[in-house]
């Protein structure tokens, strides 16, 4: 026997029915026979006895020939209404498998639940076909799974052998698209791989149909049978139309299901992108990408980062959910573009899915952590053709993402990169306006004074509260001198320097002639190594140096300082910068008004406030320090002997003198503190926030500074001593009258104590000559 189905050997049984019609062969019949003989016996004599002589014949071959006719008709009609029997048992029995086809294929039809359908399937084709297991597999990549199964145990069908695509007769199916029929099973045919299931699954006989999806074969339907079985035509021509409507079923149900999760994942992205529009800060941003990433897929590691230029890949959110992801410091997450396969797509743009993370060229491993099997996905943020960011996600095992993950994370990533860009320009907006805030506010403030140490502390407060740092200095540029003299300190109560000599500052001099700004931190090797000392000594870590400058030209210096390692980012300084201009012109204008009001406030020969100014000063000292309810110091100074010194040398060199007193007196004091010229050789010095201890080491110093500095002339050094008083508010008076009488009171009780030691000590020394 021969068949249409290539996977089914020719047969020589004729005894068995023919798959292609399910009739039985016509069989040799012997009534059939006897009549056909009959009748041909007849035809002979007749032939032989002739016509002259067919009188005699007639009685013998007549009857004969009737008899051999009728047994002839008889047979033939009993053969035909078998056949017409046959075909009616078959038209019914194709009409009932119709039937049951169609009623199958409406229950599938009715249902989306993968699991169900496939169980549908193999439970109905075991039922309909009367065999003893059924299963279905589909095609996965290379390999056949088993995903359906009746008629054997959970525990049979796990241990089913694997099966590739390419694989014994399901490879046969798959490459031809047709059915493997085998009416018995040789367990010894080449190539079948019947082999395999001896042990697992015993059977006779097999049948395999291919379900067919769009002229694509998807998977397997099989059916086996204990026993050996004749597979009819009717049998395969079901298992044919069952395995189209449950390829299309299948189908069918696959489509809702991407389509429900397509509409899942829509709303879980749809949840994310609200949820990122409503975050506020770069940081949550990347905490709210992480989380909502873990709704969409499935990861052990997740990372944000965001791409500043020129080349850095920052870190601003981390998500571990293993050991071996658990913690990870940000500061190692950091990266260039270019490096690791973060920095590649930061670089190209390109997402990746990358199933083996150790066997990728690109990849880089962090530092402090172990090479271990992970695959990764690594996907851009773009925003306005740019890539400002990227989202990396990692798991442990290899090929564990797929094209899906990578268009779900890739749909996010646009959302994230939405986001990342309205906080960022919602930060530069508020920054926009507080730094408007903070000029409009410092313009305030300079605007009340046109006193240059006034407008300078306010200066000094709002450049250190906008560049972050604890403490600022301002100072003009004395060109002709070469240095800087101090106008205005932040914090307030700290001691600074009068003047300042920049002979051995080289980086101070390049700000102020080149009109640059310099940044120096202490730990920095390449930093000047003068600027750097000077930090050291008075406690600092960091230093940032602009220019002041009023059209055009430089007119003093702002020094800002931190006591930790400190380097203003490109914005700060663009805010510090601009303020430092507006109120570089602010400084100039009190500096002219104040060049006016010297000519009226100043001692032309000590250029120390003259006697009326002081009062002024005093006065308006003793108000503050009454609101603020801090100290406030008052010394008064007399130098000793300087009659004598303008008798002898004239007043010429007494005027020298006095003018050098000035400056030595200056130099110990801090830039808030106020030297006045009393009238002849007195001095008084205004010392705001001081109190009495504060007042006496200030009086020391000037007492020391003078003694250890003697003037010196053409004719040699000339010595000249002190006498000071001191008075602190309130404890010694609350207005300028009665602060300066009780430290007049107190300079010259310390002078007559002076004089009586004196004298008692030349009477004690003439009374030992006399002795």
């Amino acid at each position: 026997m021969s068949t249409d189905f290539p996977g089914q050997p020719p047969s020589s049984d004729e005894t068995t029915p023919d798959p292609a019609t399910n009739r039985p062969r016509l069989r040799v019949d012997g009534w059939l026979v006897f009549g056909t003989l009959l009748f041909l016996g007849s035809a002979a004599v007749w032939t032989w006895v002739g016509a002259p002589k067919a009188a005699p014949a007639w009685p013998v071959t007549v009857p004969l020939a009737l008899a051999g006719a009728v047994i002839i008709g008889a047979r033939l009609a009993i053969q035909v209404s078998a056949e017409r029997a046959s075909a009616e048992r078959l038209t019914r029995h194709h009409a009932d498998r119709l039937a049951t086809v169609l009623r199958i294929a409406a229950r599938l039809a009715s249902s989306f639940d993968r699991g169900a359908i496939l169980q549908t399937i193999v439970t109905e084709t075991r039922r309909v076909l009367g065999v003893d297991a059924t299963s279905i597999r589909i095609l996965e990549g290379d390999r056949l799974e088993l995903v359906a199964w009746s008629g054997m145990s959970d525990e049979v069908a796990a241990r089913l052998p694997a099966i590739t695509s390419t694989e014994g007769r399901f490879g046969v199916v798959l490459r031809t698209g047709q059915p493997w029929i085998r009416h018995r099973v040789d367990p010894t045919e080449p190539g079948a791989g019947y082999e395999r299931y001896r042990g697992v699954l015993e059977f006779a006989a097999d049948i395999v149909v291919p379900l067919t999806l769009h002229e694509k074969v998807i998977g397997v339907l099989t059916a086996v049978s204990d026993r050996p079985r004749d597979w009819t035509a009717s049998d395969v021509e079901f298992l044919i139309a069952l395995a189209g409507h449950a390829a299309i079923a299948l189908e069918n149900a696959d489509l809702v299901a991407r389509t429900r999760q397509r509409v899942a994942e829509l709303e879980v992205l749809r949840a994310a992108s609200a949820r990122l529009s409503r975050e506020n800060t770069l940081e949550s941003v990347g905490r709210a990408i992480v989380e909502e990433t873990r709704r969409i897929i499935d990861y052990h590691n997740a990372r944000v980062y965001l791409v500043e230029p020129p080349d850095d890949i920052v870190p601003i959110a981390f998500e571990g959910r293993v050991g071996a992801y658990d913690q990870v410091d940000l500061a190692l997450l950091r990266t260039k573009l270019g490096v690791g396969l973060t920095g590649w797509v930061a670089l190209t743009g390109t997402p990746l899915v990358v199933p083996d993370a150790n066997a990728d060229p690109r990849a880089a491993t962090i530092p402090g952590t172990d090479d271990v099997d992970e695959s990764m996905l690594v996907v851009p943020m773009r925003y306005d053709e740019r890539t400002i960011g990227v989202i990396t996600v990692s798991k442990l095992g290899l090929g564990q993402f797929d094209e899906e993950d990578l268009r779900l994370l890739s749909i996010l990533a646009d959302h994230a990169a939405t986001a990342v860009e309205t906080v960022r320009l919602l930060e530069r907006t508020g920054r926009l306006a507080r730094d408007l805030q903070r000029i409009v506010d410092m313009s305030r403030d300079l605007a009340r004074s046109l006193e240059p140490r006034a407008v300078a502390d306010a200066m000094a407060r709002h450049l250190a509260g906008a560049a972050e740092m604890e403490g600022c200095v301002i100072s003009s540029w004395d060109r002709q001198r070469n240095r800087l003299i101090t106008f205005g300190v932040y914090p307030p109560n700290r001691e600074v320097s009068a003047e300042f000599s920049l002979a051995a500052y080289p980086e101070t001099r390049r700000v102020l002639r080149e009109q640059v700004v310099s940044q120096i931190r202490v730990d920095d090797p390449g930093a000047d190594p003068a600027e750097v000392a000077l930090l050291r000594r008075e406690g600092w870590q960091s230093l940032v140096m602009l220019p002041l400058l009023a059209r055009g030209e430089t007119i003093g210096l702002v020094e800002l300082e931190a006591t930790g390692s400190v380097v203003l980012d490109a914005p700060t300084l663009e805010l510090v910068t601009a303020m430092a201009s507006e109120a570089a012109m602010a400084l100039e204008n009190a500096q002219l008004y104040a060049d006016a009001r010297r000519l009226a406030d100043r001692d032309p020969l000590t250029d120390a406030y003259n006697h009326r100014a002081f009062h002024q000063r005093l006065g308006e000292e003793i108000l503050r320090a009454g609101r603020s309810r801090r100290p406030l110091g008052l010394l008064m100074l007399d130098l000793d002997g300087f009659k004598l010194v303008n008798d002898t040398l004239g007043h010429p060199f007494g005027d020298r003198v006095l003018a050098w007193v000035a400056t030595v007196v200056r130099g110990t004091l801090r830039a808030s503190d106020v030297l006045a010229r009393y009238g002849g050789d007195e001095f008084a010095v205004i010392l705001p926030d001081a109190d009495r201890v504060a007042a006496e080491r200030t009086a020391d110093r000037i007492t020391t500074a003078l003694a250890e500095r003697p003037f010196v002339s053409e004719g040699g050094p000339v010595p000249v001593g002190v006498s000071i008083g001191i008075a602190t508010y309130p404890a010694d008076g609350r207005t300028g009258a009665e602060l300066i009488a009780a430290a007049d009171a107190a300079l010259y009780a310390r002078k007559r104590a002076r004089t009586e030691n004196r004298a008692e000590r030349r009477r004690v020394g003439r009374k030992a000559a006399v002795g």
